[in-house]
């Protein structure tokens, strides 16, 4: 349920703030000006209002999902019973599980920018990048990445290599439990205060330093993973606190840092607060979120240009709509491919 709620926050995203006159989002650079629109908008809505709270606010989707991903580590590699490969082995499997699931949408999208422009917008050196997932390492890899949430990949290899070098915690170490992951948040968070002095911050922010507090959320998490039990109403009125500070803690770059922690205690309260029927379609949809993530920015490619034409808010119901029918048979062929 959670993925299903990140994976449409961040579709929804990528096609919103690229709609000419929305509010541009803090997400790889702190801009309070940003911070100011926003809340001019919301207190003077007009009809872009619904676009400019996705464009500003969507990206939020990406910070559940590393949340996601350090749990996920923990609850499959850090059960009792659990075999956990060497770190060449670990690293090669999620490398090559990785690559299954974004080569075609790769080779679909230039594909489709070679139809519609007659060039490929990329080269051999950051194609060969992208495809070993370094690309994010590289100088000025927003202007390299294509199509640009694939950055999204090589972010996910970073972060397996470090868990498996340094946060991965046997059942028998126990003292590092919690060490670990509180000192890379503190690393992360540090690192992108002083980067922000020497311009280094958007380039960080494509790499492993914006995952710092996400990801050590979800593995602490799952480490100590004791049910807090409230009931539905108070999870609302959680998630709606934790929703509404989001905006202000835009205000100031050291506080913005820790915004994502915001908005996941806001995902997780609101899944807990939403009524059993929902659950279902929450999950199925959910369990479509990393085909959906690579078949979305293709769908974009084709559709973007009639959205910023007129008529922004049917055309992104389209894209969605679209991006969704073609993530069930992408599905379906990657479950038949059995690589890695």
């Amino acid at each position: 349920m959670l993925k299903a709620i990140a994976i449409v926050m961040i579709m929804a995203h990528n096609f919103a703030h690229l709609i000419n006159g929305t509010v541009t989002e803090n997400e790889y650079r702190f801009d309070v000006f940003r911070t100011s629109h926003m809340w001019h908008n919301i207190l003077q809505p007009d009809g872009m209002l619904i676009l400019n709270l996705l464009s500003f606010f969507g990206h939020y989707g990406v910070p559940i999902f590393l949340f996601l991903s350090g749990y996920g580590l923990v609850k499959k590699y850090e059960r009792q019973d659990a075999v956990v490969p060497s770190v060449g082995s670990f690293i090669g499997r999620h490398y090559v599980k990785l690559l299954k699931l974004m080569l075609l949408g790769l080779i679909v999208f230039l594909a489709v920018n070679f139809i519609k422009f007659h060039t490929f917008k990329t080269t051999w050196v950051n194609l060969g990048a992208q495809l070993t997932m370094i690309i994010n390492l590289l100088s000025e890899p927003w202007m390299r990445i294509k199509p640009g949430p694939y950055w999204f990949f090589g972010l996910m290899i970073q972060l397996y290599i470090i868990y498996r070098l340094f946060i991965y915690s046997p059942t028998t170490a126990k003292h590092r439990r919690w060490i670990i992951p509180i000192l890379f948040v503190v690393i992360c968070q540090v690192a992108q205060i002083v980067g922000a002095r020497y311009d280094l911050l958007y380039w960080m922010r494509y790499n492993f330093f914006v995952a710092g507090l996400p990801f050590s959320m979800g593995i602490l998490m799952a480490r100590y993973d004791h049910e807090i039990r409230l009931n539905r109403w108070l999870w609302l009125l959680l998630a709606l606190i934790s929703a509404v500070i989001v905006l202000p803690m835009n205000l100031r770059f050291q506080i913005w840092l820790w915004a994502g922690a915001a908005v996941i205690v806001a995902a997780i309260a609101l899944v807990k607060a939403l009524p059993a029927w929902t659950h279902r379609a929450l999950a199925w949809l959910g369990g479509l979120s990393a085909m959906l993530f690579v078949v979305h920015p293709i769908v974009r490619a084709l559709l973007l240009e009639y959205g910023q034409a007129g008529h922004p808010y049917l055309w992104l119901c389209i894209y969605l709509v679209v991006s969704l029918v073609l993530a069930i048979p992408y599905k379906w062929l990657l479950d038949r491919i059995k690589i890695g």
